[in-house]
């Protein structure tokens, strides 16, 4: 479960909240299938023509499939679910199966749905990373966020404390990838280390180095190979000034 400490948007959700759509990849609904359940009410989600969160949740099964490939969880198809939980939390996942019997279930709080796309997407990862060590890992009893789901979240640049609220988006895969498919990201909140980091950056004494397309700059350690999907450019080494 994703928490936050104060909420400051308390109305009613408004429904373009998620309207940039992802671009599309043949692969990129990938995903352990499961049990046929979670896939049927999937197709069900998306074509609901009658339902006001259509479109929010079709962009959301595609991100999933996307997210689920290019991080490589091997996840089964999850039953995503938007309706209004508590408004300290922006989602929750499910362990074992819901009350209709049916696993994975991932929900997001429609009392949210007006944030950006960006930290949607911040909170479907957090959730999808539950049914990953639900999966494959050792769910916490006492400690929900236990320190193996710290790390695996670490991975991808969500830094998460012991309550499940988030301290910031690190630079990382997670950011590349949204920059990749021209999400915004300015609403990311940064942690205070990166913070850090970045004065460092601006004397001159960070190994990081910046990478451009010529729409979108990030920053990696490594050599990067990426192409950005908005403008279709390759990143290249650019200048260190942000």
């Amino acid at each position: 479960m994703r928490r936050i400490e104060n909420s400051t948007n308390c109305g009613e959700a408004r429904e373009n909240a998620a309207s940039r759509r992802p671009r599309s990849n043949a692969e990129s609904d990938r995903s352990i299938s499961g049990e046929p359940i979670n896939a049927e009410l999937k197709q069900h989600a998306v074509g609901a023509n009658d339902w006001r969160y259509r479109e929010i949740v079709q962009i959301l099964h595609e991100w999933a499939g996307i997210l689920n490939r290019e991080f490589n969880l091997g996840l089964q198809i999850p039953a995503i679910r938007l309706d209004p939980i508590p408004i300290r939390d922006l989602g929750s996942y499910q362990p074992g199966r819901n009350g209709f019997g049916v696993r994975h279930e991932i929900t997001l709080n429609t009392r949210h749905l007006d944030r950006p796309l960006a930290e949607q997407l911040e909170t479907l990862l957090h959730e999808m990373l539950h049914e990953w060590q639900a999966l494959y890992g050792k769910p916490g009893r006492g400690n929900y966020h236990n320190r193996e789901f710290r790390q695996k979240a670490r991975l991808y640049g969500l830094v998460v404390d012991e309550r499940g609220h988030h301290l910031g988006v690190e630079m990382g895969r997670f950011k590349i990838l949204l920059a990749q498919h021209g999400v915004e990201m300015a609403t990311l909140h940064i942690p205070e280390e990166e913070t850090t980091l970045r004065a460092r950056m601006r004397r001159g004494d960070s190994k990081l180095k910046k990478w451009s397309c010529g729409c979108t700059n990030v920053r990696c350690a490594v050599s990067l190979a990426a192409r950005c999907e908005r403008c279709g450019n390759l990143f290249e080494e650019a200048a260190p000034a942000w």
